[in-house]
């Protein structure tokens, strides 16, 4: 395992999630959530897809030596997406939990050749505490409960229903990140249910003032034993 998964096994870590079009703006929020003192700072999939490399560049030149995953979703051509990032500084990449097992196998043999932690998201999982629990039997280090955007908002549900999933999963070895519509007051209760890391996309990044929303959150990893 990699720098997101040793830092993670010490302590339990705030991940913010740039999601943005727009690259100036995402930078501008990245440099105010790191000042604060965010640990993990996510290159959001429509940052990539706007700008691919060019953001992770510019990213790392605010960020500096922040840890920084690569929301990429990857689902195919393994090799020719995780590569690029992991060779430019990310420090971890997003594979969609979709994927044969075989390729699964694959990934985490990439991953570990190129000195970077995977995180299989299970966004859209059916089973996903019988998922986890086979992909830690495969190798994977850290699984995403995610609740997509769209679900959100089209559902009314956030990762808060999905408490019960976190800790069943955390039972498993595995561990757990969670996301999907996360506000700063509630990172502990995360946290208090098997959660080592805490994302966190538009309640900080959206908010009028990203760097005390960002402050509010990191209060509730130092309340919340370890």
């Amino acid at each position: 395992m990699a720098k997101l998964f040793e830092e993670a096994s010490r302590r339990p870590l705030l991940q913010i999630a740039l999601d943005f079009t727009d690259l100036k703006q995402a930078l501008d929020v990245a440099s105010k959530v790191v000042s604060a003192g965010v640990h993990v700072i996510e290159l959001g999939t429509p940052l990539i897809k706007s700008y691919g490399l060019q953001a992770l560049a510019a990213l790392k030149d605010v960020v500096k030596e922040q840890i920084i995953v690569a929301d990429l979703k990857t689902i195919d051509a393994i090799e020719l997406e995780f590569t690029p990032f992991a060779k430019h500084g990310a420090h971890a990449a997003t594979l969609l939990s979709f994927v044969d097992e075989d390729v699964l196998e694959d990934a985490v043999s990439l991953c570990r050749e190129l000195n970077i932690d995977l995180i299989v998201d299970l966004i859209h999982q059916q089973n996903p505490v019988e998922k986890a629990s086979r992909f830690a039997d495969i190798g994977v280090g850290i699984v995403s409960v995610h609740v997509g955007i769209d679900v959100q908002r089209k559902r009314g549900i956030s990762a808060k229903q999905l408490l019960k999933e976190v800790e069943e999963i955390g039972g498993t070895g595995i561990m757990v990140a969670v996301a999907g519509g996360i506000k700063p007051k509630d990172v502990g209760l995360f946290i208090e249910h098997g959660a080592r890391i805490v994302i966190i996309g538009s309640a900080v990044t959206r908010h009028e003032n990203p760097y005390q929303a960002a402050i509010e959150a990191l209060k509730g990893l130092r309340t919340t034993p370890t």
